[in-house]
């Protein structure tokens, strides 16, 4: 019983973080399952996942605020042009770096552990590496929802 309330509690801190920074009201929430190691230790799943938050970016901006949304990249002049520009490619890229480094430094830590040590240290390093993938993730969706919250206000 008290496991299922931590489930809770933590799904619906996830929704409420979610609903502060975007200001919808649904999300579908799917977890990961099935897999030894993090999924995100491959450059080609955060890649993915980024550029589907680049996707909700653009389709939210230009669902709130329609054609107008792209008036963002000459503001405040249009000097600045090419460099709004750059913004855009470069915060999914981040975001991609950010959750594939830390996850596969984790990862190769305790590689490198169950390969020296192999029964009792690496052990509470994979709890470690489950909070710290558990952080990352949190890290990644709140990047993600203030990203998308950001296309959709009047201002940079």
């Amino acid at each position: 019983m008290g496991g299922q309330n931590f489930v809770e509690y933590v799904l619906e801190f996830i929704r409420d973080l979610t609903r502060t920074q975007i200001g919808e009201e649904e999300y579908l929430f799917e977890l990961p399952n099935g897999e030894l190691a993090a999924p995100t230790n491959d450059i080609n799943t955060t890649v993915a996942l980024a550029l589907l938050t680049s996707v909700a970016y653009f389709y939210a901006g230009l669902h709130k605020k329609g054609l107008s949304y792209f008036g963002k990249y000459i503001q405040p002049t249009p000097v600045l042009l090419p460099i709004n520009i750059l913004e855009d490619f470069t915060k999914p890229l981040s975001l991609s770096f950010r959750l594939f480094g830390n996850i596969l430094a984790d990862e190769l830590v305790v590689a490198v552990l169950i390969s020296l040590v192999p029964l009792v240290i690496p052990i509470p390093m994979m709890f470690l590496g489950l909070f710290t993938s558990a952080i990352q993730a949190l890290i990644f969706a709140t990047l993600a929802a203030a990203y998308i919250g950001e296309s959709m206000e009047g201002h940079h």
